[in-house]
């Protein structure tokens, strides 16, 4: 069963731009592209308001309704896409199928003039699909040239009204026969051994010079004929053995003749025999599919001799090969049935291999997109708390230092002074400098963070496609919850980590104040009392020593408007005071800017902690709010629980 989930055929919507033709005609746009797994087809009208606040809606009696189609696929690419954005989705990981040895088909599909040549051929300056598949061969055979020695070889051929040319060489119709050992084989075929990417892009310049292209009203330079270019890929392992390892795989990329009308191209004649077996071609290619895909029809006929086209592609459709579809569709009413028709078919060849357990398949890559989100989601969030940690830390250093610059002006001498201020001013500047840094790194994670809340979004959009009424399954509600609240459990212990870190540092700080006042307040005390015995007390002294008794002894002391005044007044007297400014700078101005932190029991107790965190998981898995045990002080506000 996982052989068959992964075998399944990826199917992707490219949307062209819309062209000048289409702008000049004022063609309304029917493909609105949702996000990179959904498009809606022919969306409904927006109303349009009125005078009154109520809202009528501009109908049309004689016109249509609009079908508001939702289409999902594997990948949805739109206008301003890029050729890059095309292969990295689709090619690139098909050559690791190649690589091991499985048949591989990447084939364009849409209406004439989608986009189909442009996105698998492209042009020398912007190449397409084929070239940037060959280059990223060569890429990966030259990584282990060391072990496997590797031939390369190429066709490249067209059908073209059920006759098959060769686009490399200048001869007649080709046949095709089967052979027991070598499978399906162009007899007359050319193959071509490159030297390197370039070599192949020269060869696909001269192949479509020879191919057969007419205008038509749809598109001027319109392929009459389905283009297929096989690359043949045989590798062995360069270590001796009796029995070497030989591994031979091959790999077909296929540009469709776009699918039309005859009443939209007024093709006539033998425009009109062309368009016919263009059409009948590809029915047997969907018939191919279809056959291959119904569970019930594995032992039935498959009608591979319904057309050359699927005769080529016998070896290449179903069994150990992996199908990749390029759906290109225009985004203009003017192709409106085209890109309906087209969109349809992409649908269908959608459900290959996939029909038995499609539900089952859809929940698993909804989980697994949970589970890569959320993985994302804790990386950033745990990043973004370290880096708060870090600012709050900077913040306390850079307070830390001022105080320590004050208290060294404030006691110590002018020299030593300014050896202190010169030492405060260095390490301020590279704490300012690393605060920068820290706050530029939160910059990139929110944005980070953002764009990952866009993708949670629409995953949650997505789910709502896959139950009943535009609700998303149980199940799915109930992994989402988990992940949800296991991001708040992780936001929670490393928050608990960051205020262990804090307290640490202030601690330090505090023992390093406690020192200070244990040789300040003897100190003080010694030379007040000699100042008492010789007479020289001021009542500034009495009042100060006061103050700072009842600092020591936590007494509440009461400040009437003259005595502040007189102290803001004693702060611009001369320099004989400035004994109290430097008093007042330690005791005042210390206790205004930094509040002691107050200590957490379970810090100081560690047999708290495994109470608290069985409290907090209990509150999580009940969804009630937090509540804490005791009077111990929140860990962290509640406005940083609330994450999306």
């Amino acid at each position: 069963m996982a052989s068959d989930v992964c075998s399944h055929v990826k199917v992707v919507v490219r949307v062209r731009p819309t062209n000048d033709s289409e702008k000049c005609d004022n063609f309304r746009n029917v493909v609105q592209v949702v996000d990179n797994h959904m498009l809606i087809f022919d969306p409904k009208e927006q109303q349009i308001p009125c005078f009154g606040s109520q809202r009528v809606q501009n109908r049309n009696i004689n016109k249509r309704a609009n079908k508001d189609l939702k289409f999902v696929f594997d990948n949805v690419f739109g206008e301003d896409s890029t050729q890059v954005d095309i292969f990295e989705n689709t090619t690139k990981g098909v050559l690791d199928s190649v690589m091991n040895g499985f048949n591989c088909t990447v084939f364009a599909y849409g209406a004439t003039g989608a986009g189909k040549t442009h996105t698998m051929l492209g042009s020398q300056n912007d190449p397409g699909v084929m070239y940037r598949t060959m280059k990223e061969l060569f890429r990966r055979m030259d990584e282990v040239k060391e072990d496997k020695v590797f031939d390369v070889a190429f066709s490249y051929l067209e059908v073209y009204n059920e006759q098959i040319r060769d686009l490399l060489a200048n001869v007649g119709p080709l046949a095709v026969r089967e052979d027991s050992s070598k499978g399906v084989v162009v007899q007359g075929l050319t193959l071509h051994q490159p030297k390197s990417a370039e070599h192949i892009l020269e060869a696909l310049d001269y192949g479509n010079q020879n191919r057969t292209q007419h205008p038509t009203d749809m598109n001027a330079t319109s392929s009459r004929s389905h283009a297929v270019f096989q690359v043949y890929l045989r590798q062995q392992d360069k270590t001796a053995s009796l029995n070497p390892n030989v591994c031979v795989a091959k790999m077909s990329l296929i540009d469709l003749a776009g699918s039309e009308r005859a009443s939209a191209t007024n093709a006539k004649g033998a425009r009109l025999r062309e368009g016919a077996n263009i059409n009948r071609s590809l029915l047997a290619l969907g018939n191919v599919i279809n056959a291959l895909a119904d569970p019930k029809s594995k032992k039935a006929h498959i009608p591979y001799r319904d057309s050359k086209l699927t005769r080529l592609l016998k070896d290449s459709l179903g069994g150990n090969c992996r199908t990749v579809m390029i759906a290109n569709v225009s985004p203009s009413s003017k192709s409106y049935d085209d890109t309906h028709n087209t969109l349809k078919y992409a649908n269908r060849a959608k459900e290959i291999k996939s029909l038995v357990s499609l539900s089952l398949l859809s929940l698993c890559r909804a989980s697994e997109a949970l589970q890569r989100i959320f993985c994302s989601r804790a990386q950033i969030r745990s990043e973004q708390l370290d880096l708060e940690r870090q600012l709050k830390e900077n913040e306390l250093r850079q307070r830390h230092s001022e105080e320590a610059n004050l208290q060294a002006q404030s006691l110590c001498a002018k020299e030593k002074t300014e050896k202190a201020t010169c030492k405060h001013e260095r390490k301020i500047a590279a704490l300012r400098t690393q605060q920068q840094h820290i706050h530029k790194r939160m910059e990139e994670a929110t944005v980070r963070f953002l764009e990952n809340d866009g993708w949670l979004h629409r995953v949650e959009n997505e789910m709502k496609l896959l139950g009943p009424n535009a609700q998303a399954p149980e199940v799915l509600e109930k992994e989402l919850c988990c992940h949800r609240l296991e991001l708040q459990v992780n936001d929670l212990k490393q928050h608990i980590k960051q205020m262990v870190q804090l307290t640490v540092l202030q601690d330090q700080e505090n023992s390093r104040m406690q020192k200070i006042l244990n040789i300040l307040l003897p100190a003080h005390n010694r030379h007040y009392h000699v100042l008492c015995e010789a007479g020289l007390v001021t009542p500034t002294d009495e009042m100060e020593n006061h103050e700072l008794e009842q600092l020591v002894l936590r007494e509440r002391g009461v400040a009437w408007a003259d005595q502040e005044g007189a102290g803001q007044h004693r702060k611009g007297e001369g320099t004989g005071k400035e004994s109290h400014e430097t008093n007042e700078a330690k005791t005042s101005g210390f206790c205004s800017e930094l509040a002691p932190v107050k200590p957490y029991r379970h810090i100081r107790h560690p047999r708290i902690v495994q109470p608290l965190c069985l409290s907090i998981s209990a509150c999580l898995s009940n969804k009630q709010s937090l509540s804490y045990l005791d009077d111990t002080p929140p860990l962290c506000p509640k406005s940083t629980l609330n994450i999306s």
